[in-house]
């Protein structure tokens, strides 16, 4: 191991300004407050003084603690400062009836289920003739339609506002989608029929970015122009141009329990490949005079490629480290691939700082730094002297694919609840066919614009997709392909953070000092999964519309979850995944002719008893064309898109304190009842409206 490299803070000084700078936005973003700002900005005018005064000893250590300590405090200062500006503003200027917005489509329109889904911009209100310029990012989804399909970025629509916030679903554990969208500056919302909108005959000026989604589309179109698979077309379209919306659901469930879901979204593997093959058409030029324009040409090209494909975080950081790379060897400066990392880091966060908390982005810089630090301890190749290349080529993926999982590995379980224990085998399988694939995908669009026959490219095209998706589905189907249900938590994921630092760091000094920190560490991560077992669960009644199709999730503190919904499929919901897998539930189905009791669970449908609370689950008409004279008191009558009835008639049967309106229900029928129960002083929830309908703490 004596060629594997040892890092220190000199090799890597944009690591001196990455640290603070993340310390900075994530304590505006968590403690948010302007008098800590000020404090910090105060930190750095003091200490920059000091440095000042004491330049005539540059090596003094007082200099350089001074010197230190205000670079520090500035970067904290950027952060908090950057993280301020990057909040969205919740205040809507004032809308009337007769407003009209004036919205700019920023994206292509994503096809969904029942609507075109898509970003814009209000860029102007006009009220009562009044036009008011507006800077208001919206998501908009619009009714199926020919026109809304053919939208493009830039385009500008006229419709009237009314636009709802994004709100959190209120499932606990869940993907705060509301806070997603937020960090991207979007905070409303709005649906828009066929007949609501029209197409303005104006153009506004095009920006950079509204250029490059164009240029996108066409690149797009040009390849839905070629005889490929309508699956494999998808499958090319996220690899190549970084548009993923027309990937199958079932295709993203393949290739991540496969390990191998990185292929679906442009990112610095696919910019390697662009950058491998750019550098091998350009080899001649390392002959000739111009030999550093082959480097200007590979840098200027991939940021280009990186307009077009979207600009995603790990596509810039992969073109911010090869112009690092490439720059450096122009003026034969040495650079360190960590440095060029770390810098790529400060150059998107001082410009999008929100990109801290993306799950793309932590998961890009995760595998990257993993493979430049844990790699070179895997290669058994080298560290053997194996001189067969093809040997060495391949225990040099394995140890990339190994190192890349280790990273990876907490992070995932942390978003998406699962291990993929077969990543590096695709990794070692799948990745070769990854650059033919590339270059015959690029060649044949190329010759489709240049109307030059390609039937023969298309086939082998084709097959290629096909046989790497053939190959990822195989792998996926594997025996114990992957660990469903794994819950790590914050502190556990900071817990083995510190592990696998500490690790690397006694393989990098060759010494054991830091044993003790490694076996602390293991033993505090053995602690919170102990207590995690041991923990009471808390009993929640959950409420939520999936499919169309409405579900009644009921917890008690033994751990037991019975499920109640309007679809006879029997499957278990996505909605509330995370909740069951934090709560340690065990899921069961309950039927329309099942039975069941426990300690504080009686079920016997239509009547529930849940801790000494009385439901009514209204999923069929019969209640209205009965009568009692002696009326059953219900806490909760929760109504489902299945009933067709009115409040009047459930009243006939019921006396009832509060009635709970599922999202399934169509909304013209929604507000009828919701009126219904207003007059019949009955307090009513709205799914629809107010979101997941959950009861904590019973």
């Amino acid at each position: 191991m004596g060629n594997t490299p040892r890092y220190t803070l000199e090799h890597i000084p944009f690591l001196r300004l990455l640290a603070p700078l993340t310390v900075g936005i994530a304590w505006q973003h968590f403690a948010p407050s302007e008098i800590i700002l000020y404090i910090w900005c105060g930190i750095a005018f003091v200490s920059g003084i000091v440095a000042t005064c004491l330049r005539k000893e540059p090596f003094s250590m007082w200099r350089k603690t001074a010197f230190a300590t205000f670079v520090g405090a500035v970067f904290i200062a950027i952060g908090m400062t950057t993280s301020i500006n990057s909040i969205p503003t919740h205040e809507l200027p004032a809308i009337s009836p007769n407003t009209i917005a004036i919205a700019c489509i920023e994206d292509y329109p994503a096809e969904k289920e029942y609507t075109y889904s898509t970003q814009a911009t209000i860029v102007a209100m006009n009220d009562s003739n009044t036009l008011h310029h507006a800077n208001i990012k919206i998501q908009l989804y619009l009714q199926k339609s020919y026109t809304a399909r053919c939208l493009q970025s830039g385009d500008l629509i006229i419709f009237r506002p009314h636009l709802q916030p994004i709100d959190n679903n209120k499932v606990p554990y869940s993907f705060d989608y509301s806070a997603f969208m937020a960090r991207k500056g979007i905070l409303y919302r709005q649906y828009l029929t066929d007949g609501s909108w029209q197409l303005s005959q104006h153009q506004a000026p095009l920006s950079l970015t509204q250029r490059a989604k164009r240029i996108q589309q066409q690149c797009i179109e040009s390849l839905d122009r070629c005889h490929i698979s309508p699956e494999n077309r998808a499958l090319l379209s996220a690899l190549l141009w970084g548009y993923k919306a027309d990937i199958p659901s079932s295709m993203r469930q393949y290739f991540s329990s496969a390990g191998f879901s990185h292929v679906l979204a442009v990112s610095g593997l696919h910019t390697g490949i662009i950058a491998l093959i750019l550098w091998t058409l350009l080899y001649p030029l390392r002959y000739t005079p111009l030999h550093h324009s082959r480097s200007i040409i590979t840098i200027v090209v991939l940021w280009i490629y990186a307009f077009i494909t979207g600009l995603s975080p790990s596509v810039i950081r992969a073109c911010i480290m090869a112009s690092f790379v490439g720059i450096a060897t122009i003026i034969n400066r040495p650079n360190t691939s960590l440095n060029a990392l770390c810098g790529s880091a400060v150059m998107i966060l001082l410009f999008a700082p929100m990109q801290l908390f993306d799950i793309g982005f932590q998961l890009s810089y995760t595998a990257v730094a993993g493979i430049i630090l844990l790699s070179p301890y895997f290669k058994i190749g080298h560290m053997h002297n194996i001189r067969n290349s093809i040997m060495r080529n391949i225990t040099g993926v394995i140890a990339a694919s190994l190192a890349a999982q280790i990273a990876t590995t907490p992070f995932v379980a942390h978003y998406f609840h699962y291990i993929p224990l077969w990543s590096v085998l695709s990794n070692l399988l799948l990745t070769p066919l990854l650059t033919p694939l590339v270059l015959m995908a690029m060649l044949m669009q190329l010759c489709e614009v240049s109307n030059i026959p390609h039937t023969w490219l298309d086939h082998a095209t084709d097959a290629t997709a096909r046989l790497l998706c053939n190959g990822a589905n195989t792998i996926a189907s594997l025996p114990g392909a992957t660990i469903e249900g794994v819950w790590v938590s914050l502190p556990m994921l900071t817990l083995y953070g510190i592990m696998i630092f500490a690790t690397w760091y006694a393989l990098s000094r060759h010494t054991i000092q830091p044993i003790t920190i490694i076996l602390l560490t293991f033993i505090a991560m053995q602690g919170f999964i102990l207590y995690d077992t041991l923990r009471p669960s808390s009993p929640i009644a959950l409420l939520s519309t999936e499919r169309n199709h409405t579900i009644l999730q009921l917890s008690d503190n033994n751990r037991n979850c019975l499920i109640i919904s309007t679809d006879t499929c029997n499957t278990t919901p996505d909605i509330g995944n995370e909740w069951r897998i934090h709560e340690h539930l065990i899921a069961q189905q309950v039927e329309s002719s099942d039975t069941i009791a426990t300690k504080h669970i009686y079920t016997a449908l239509p009547f529930i008893e849940y801790y000494g609370k009385r439901i009514l689950w209204v999923d069929d008409n019969i209640w209205r064309y009965s009568h009692t004279t002696d009326p059953i008191h219900i806490d909760y009558a929760i109504i489902t898109e299945k009933y067709h009835g009115h409040i009047a008639q459930l009243l006939k049967n019921f006396n009832i304190d509060n009635v709970v309106l599922s999202a399934g229900i169509y909304a013209p029928k929604a507000s009828e009842l919701t009126q219904e129960c207003i007059q019949s002083n009955i307090s009513c929830h709205d799914a629809q409206n107010t979101g997941t309908w959950h009861i904590e703490g019973l």
